[in-house]
């Protein structure tokens, strides 16, 4: 939404801005930050490959804390599923419980994920059966050992919860069902009387509350594993786990409400209770993206504000009003943004144009009006670049409904850096928000860029990109680095000025660096002001390019395969990592695979410490 915000310079406003810049919450749903959010693992962001059954090697977690889980062994790397709850993609684990053979990633230990006196855990997961102990999340080296958390399904399929060992390990008494999506919460407060020190909550339904002996957590060194119960433990994970949000603080009554609407509306899984957020409906245009929110509870607990950078460019913050069980959640269904000039009716104005992304907001209000401060940020909202213009040309709109003519509800009360801030707003009507402005001459957007892709193919580098709006460019500038930091120019294409339509564009690298070379676009408008796409990268290491095996797939025949460097070691390994042939060559640059006694099926072969894939037909 940042791309059409206009600002007023007001004074008076500076203190409220800088509170919403230095306190901003950047976590799931707007609740906390990278201090104690300390993972966020989503099958949408973060995989080492985004296609569909390939197997992934690595997932890196969204906190902002860098936290990398991986798995290097070919054979136990889960599969990467597109699309499986409300269109969004999950992690498989094949439930192979062969030693050596199961699926999991682990992360080196890391003290933000002990030393506290409190854990929230949110999961998002389908099974597809059951059996022995089979493990969400877990910190430990074994059992018992150096063990900081586990939640488990165990016995009669039902959720079982370790903290701090595995002295008072509960299950939640109510089985699991197969083939059925969940939202789980698991909570410890090591401040509580021990009694009520842990809770595990189904879709915002309280299903126990267990005793804890252990205040507080001491720092335990040990791995971080999803997907198993330790790392030399062969009891598999038999399902989906599509997403994990861990705070190392017990979140309050208000955030848990929000995280648990964020993720029943992006994953389609309904809530027993506290549902405050009707965007998600199809009669509402299923606005299932980045949903955010502002509440408090009836206890007193509360989330006042939520980060732009939460909900794709859009951020509110309380100014007064938040009364007990008062909320007031957002969400969008724009995956894409842009610049438009078509569906504008009721904006006044000489050259008006708004935001593509629009969102609903819920407003759930049991007492006075909610006074907020509304923050459209263009770089959160993907359209960074842009020189804000005359501040009173920005105006926040509105509909009631998906379609028909907007209202302007309010001009924009002052800019900060690409921030357009709407001070004092009450909002008191459920419905369809976004920013316009009255002249889009006077406040320039930049192109809206689709995507950006680099791909090698015969040692060249094919590089393509997509627009789906341009509004005076003039042209691309396309940039290589070796280093990531040190730019040159390879090319330039001409950009097609002003369109609302989707255009597509192309260069080919045809002598691309050896090694890592880094690529990404300069879009430069006609004013002569340019902005910087995100980076991609392409390996045109020998490594890469330098094993060639053939026929594959092959007949149960001879197969041969070519390297450029002298192949010293080759295994074979079937789909379930049995060696099913290995040799010593130590010096041929070609070798002649037998493959006549091979069953029909997948196979690996190492070479040289890499792994490639044979299909035997």
């Amino acid at each position: 939404m940042n791309r059409v915000m206009n600002n007023l310079s007001s004074l008076i406003f500076l203190g409220i801005i800088s509170v919403f810049s230095s306190f901003g919450q950047t976590g799931p749903a707007g609740v906390g930050s990278s201090a104690t959010n300390v993972l966020w693992l989503k099958a949408d962001a973060g995989t080492s490959t985004s296609t569909n059954n390939a197997p992934v090697a690595s997932w890196t977690d969204q906190s902002g804390n860098g936290v990398v889980l991986s798995q290097s062994t070919a054979i136990q790397q889960p599969l990467y599923v597109s699309s499986l709850m409300n269109g969004f993609p999950a992690i498989e684990f094949d439930n192979n419980n062969g030693t050596g053979q199961n699926d999991f990633f682990s992360a080196p230990d890391n003290p933000i994920f002990d030393n506290t006196n409190g854990y929230s855990f949110f999961t998002v997961t389908r099974m597809k059966g059951f059996g022995n102990a089979q493990s969400i999340i877990s910190k430990r080296i074994n059992v018992g050992n150096q063990e900081a958390f586990m939640i488990f399904f165990y016995s009669a399929n039902e959720l079982t919860i370790d903290i701090d060992d595995d002295n008072n390990r509960f299950a939640n008494n109510t089985p699991s069902i197969i083939n059925t999506n969940k939202i789980y919460d698991v909570f410890y407060d090591g401040t509580l009387t021990s009694t009520q020190r842990t809770t595990v909550y189904d879709q915002e339904q309280l299903l126990i509350t267990s005793a804890e002996s252990s205040a507080t957590i001491a720092d335990k060194n040990s791995p971080l594993i999803v997907g198993a119960t330790h790392t030399n433990d062969p009891r598999a994970f038999n399902g989906y786990i599509s997403e994990i949000i861990m705070y190392r603080t017990k979140v309050n009554d208000a955030q848990r409400t929000i995280i648990n609407n964020h993720l029943s509306a992006k994953y389609d899984i309904p809530l027993s209770s506290n549902d405050f957020y009707a965007g998600d409906n199809p009669a509402n245009g299923n606005y299932d993206r980045n949903i955010s929110g502002i509440g408090k509870d009836a206890s007193g607990g509360s989330n006042p504000q939520f980060d732009p950078s939460t909900c794709a460019g859009m951020g509110i913050q309380s100014v007064a009003g938040l009364d007990n069980m008062d909320y007031i959640l957002a969400g969008h269904a724009f995956p894409a943004n842009s610049e438009i000039t078509t569906d504008v009716a009721g904006i006044t104005g000489i050259n008006v144009s708004r935001w593509q992304r629009i969102w609903y907001i819920d407003v759930t209000n049991t007492g006075a009006a909610n006074t907020t401060t509304m923050t459209f940020d263009m770089s959160d909202a993907g359209m960074a670049g842009v020189n804000l213009g005359t501040v009173s040309n920005y105006i926040l709109i509105y509909r009631p409904g998906q379609t028909g003519a907007w209202t302007e509800v309010a001009t924009a009360n002052s800019i900060t850096g690409d921030q357009i801030l709407f001070a004092n707003q009450s909002l008191t009507l459920d419905g369809y928000y976004t920013l316009a402005t009255k002249d889009f001459t006077v406040s320039p957007l930049p192109v809206e860029l689709v995507h950006f892709d680099a791909t090698l193919a015969d040692r060249q580098v094919a590089l393509g990109w997509q627009t789906a709006s341009e509004l005076n460019s003039n042209y691309f500038d396309v940039l290589r680095s070796g280093d990531g930091q040190n730019w040159s120019s390879i090319g330039t294409v001409p950009a097609k000025g002003s369109s609302q339509s989707s255009i597509d564009y192309s260069l080919a690298d045809a002598t691309p660096l050896t090694g890592v070379s880094y690529y990404r676009l300069k879009e430069v408008d006609l004013n002569g002001s340019f902005h910087l796409s995100d980076i991609r990268s392409i390996n045109n290491s020998p490594k890469e390019n330098r094993v060639k095996i053939y026929p594959n797939p092959t007949s149960k025949g001879w197969v041969t395969i070519v390297s450029d460097e002298p192949i010293s070691s080759l295994f074979v390994y079937d789909a379930l990592g049995k060696v099913v042939f290995e040799a010593t060559i130590n010096s041929d640059d070609t070798y002649l695979l037998d493959a006549q006694s091979f069953e029909s099926g997948m196979y690996w072969i190492n070479l040289n410490g890499e792994h490639y894939k044979l299909i035997v037909r």
